[in-house]
């Protein structure tokens, strides 16, 4: 029996695919597809937080299919758009993404492919159409796909790197602070000593690709990179090192040089002097919170809802360092059974939160947080209306995330904690603040006769039962 799902969260495989693609510096995206497949992603996305790539929304080259290409077939028309899009635009790559319609006609992307790199020209495609999977399923086999060809379209010597280390598992768009999580993933590796081969970001372009191959080891930090870094491993024997989540504080950085440590030959003193200048600087600035923590409140139950990665991230640091009570964490990605991946973090959710739960249906992840009763939600904007309904503050950390720019800010690392730190701080506060002034106002209307306000920060309320308020605590006691 079908159902609705009320504001789904995640694209088809198609926009993950073109998501992961046009955020490769160099790349060029060619959408095998009718003309509303790319400007639907770009409309779904327009008005998240990470701003647009070169490649967005009207600008991706397309073959724009009609009705009698999909009766008839379609590869003439990818055949000539793929010749166009090389004339017009210029590119180190050209990947081919397929649809749904390409791929229910049988259209033979393949031989179009093999066509135009007999050419010369640099073009790869994936066969993964919309159907396939969600945006999740898209980022991890478009560039398992690229890793499989790009060898034969673009060459470059082999030459391997003992200090390269592939990045996987971070996925533009689908995490709010990709760039920025990118930059603080390169500079803790940095700080070990080791090279970041990012791919994607300001530091990554399509040159990445092509060196991913010399790479000494690929780090997955979730299950949403394995198969890229099997494809590696299976073709230049890299090894794999399968990580739960991205870093957050000095502890998270531990575990991951003791990892690294384990695999590949790093000097030792380097990552320990890096790791206690984390050290000094996270304890300096936890330091300055501390009576935050506790005057504020901010030990509270609270929910998460997001990315399993993502979950795993904030939940962790949350309960660790802040004191929250994580009564539920709601997965919206690994929502089925997963015979794809190794990765199995079912206990290490379970460490931090006392239920776990997977949805995308909105209405059902409302009901869940209207069940659990925290006192804040770690969710994305669409967690509004229920934080309103249950008026309680809503800390915005997963997609997707509306009405704020996050182009450069990061919530990994040891800066990533003083990010969480200060957003949670800053959504409480104003949460309080506002809440208290709502109060006040609501007093001073019930009647404005018997309220009137003294310089010693008192408000006066003369009643039956002889009230006072404070208006800097709004707390009602007997007088």
């Amino acid at each position: 029996m079908s159902s609705v799902i009320k504001n789904p969260r995640n694209g088809c495989a198609l926009h993950g695919a073109l998501q992961t693609v046009q955020e490769i510096k160099g790349v060029v995206p060619v959408v095998h597809a009718n003309a509303g497949c790319g400007v639907i992603n770009y409309l779904a996305n327009s008005n998240a937080s990470g701003g647009n790539s070169k490649f967005s929304g009207y600008s991706i080259p397309g073959t724009a299919a009609q009705e009698r290409h999909v009766i008839f077939g379609g590869a003439s028309r990818l055949r000539e758009q793929i010749k166009n899009t090389i004339k017009v635009v210029s590119g180190d790559l050209y990947v081919i993404l397929n649809s749904c319609e390409s791929a229910m006609v049988g259209d033979d992307v393949d031989a179009m492919t093999r066509e135009i790199v007999e050419q010369g020209e640099p073009v790869v495609d994936t066969l993964v159409a919309g159907f396939n999977g969600g945006t999740h399923f898209g980022y991890e086999h478009v560039l398992a796909d690229i890793f499989k060809s790009i060898d034969q379209v673009k060459h470059t010597d082999a030459v391997k790197n003992p200090k390269l280390v592939n990045v996987f598992g971070i996925i533009p768009g689908k995490d709010p602070y990709w760039q920025g999580n990118l930059d603080e993933i390169q500079r803790i590796l940095e700080g070990f000593g080791l090279e970041a081969n990012l791919i994607f970001g300001a530091n990554g372009d399509a040159a990445d690709l092509g060196n991913a191959k010399n790479a000494a080891i690929s780090i997955v930090f979730s299950r949403w990179g394995e198969l890229p870094a099997k494809v590696l491993n299976e073709k230049y024997d890299i090894p794999v090192l399968l990580r739960p989540s991205l870093p957050v504080g000095v502890e998270d950085i531990k575990d991951l040089a003791k990892a690294l440590i384990g695999k590949l030959s790093l000097e030792e003193d380097k990552i320990q002097s890096f790791i206690e200048k984390e050290e000094s600087y996270e304890k300096n600035l936890l330091y300055r919170v501390r009576d935050e923590i506790i005057e504020n409140g901010l030990s509270k139950k609270a929910i998460i809802v997001g990315d399993e990665e993502q979950a795993i991230r904030i939940g962790r640091f949350l309960k660790n360092q802040v004191g929250v009570e994580i009564v539920g964490t709601i997965l919206t990605d690994a929502l089925k059974k997963d015979e794809e991946h190794e990765t199995d973090n079912e206990e290490i959710l379970k460490s931090f939160s006392n239920n776990v739960y997977k949805s995308v249906d909105q209405k059902e992840i409302n009901d869940i947080i209207r069940g659990s009763r925290p006192e804040v939600i770690f969710g994305s904007s669409l967690e509004k209306e229920i934080a309103n309904k249950l008026n309680i503050p809503l800390v915005e950390a997963s997609y997707p995330i509306f009405n704020k720019l996050i182009i450069g800010k990061s919530n990994a690392g040891v800066r990533g904690l003083v990010s969480i730190i200060e957003e949670y701080f800053t959504v409480v506060r104003d949460f309080e603040y506002e809440r208290k002034l709502e109060i006040q106002k609501s007093l001073k209307n019930l009647n404005k006769e018997i309220w009137y306000e003294k310089g010693d920060g008192y408000g006066r309320v003369k009643s039956n039962k002889g009230l006072y308020i404070r208006k800097q605590e709004l707390g009602i006691s007997n007088g």
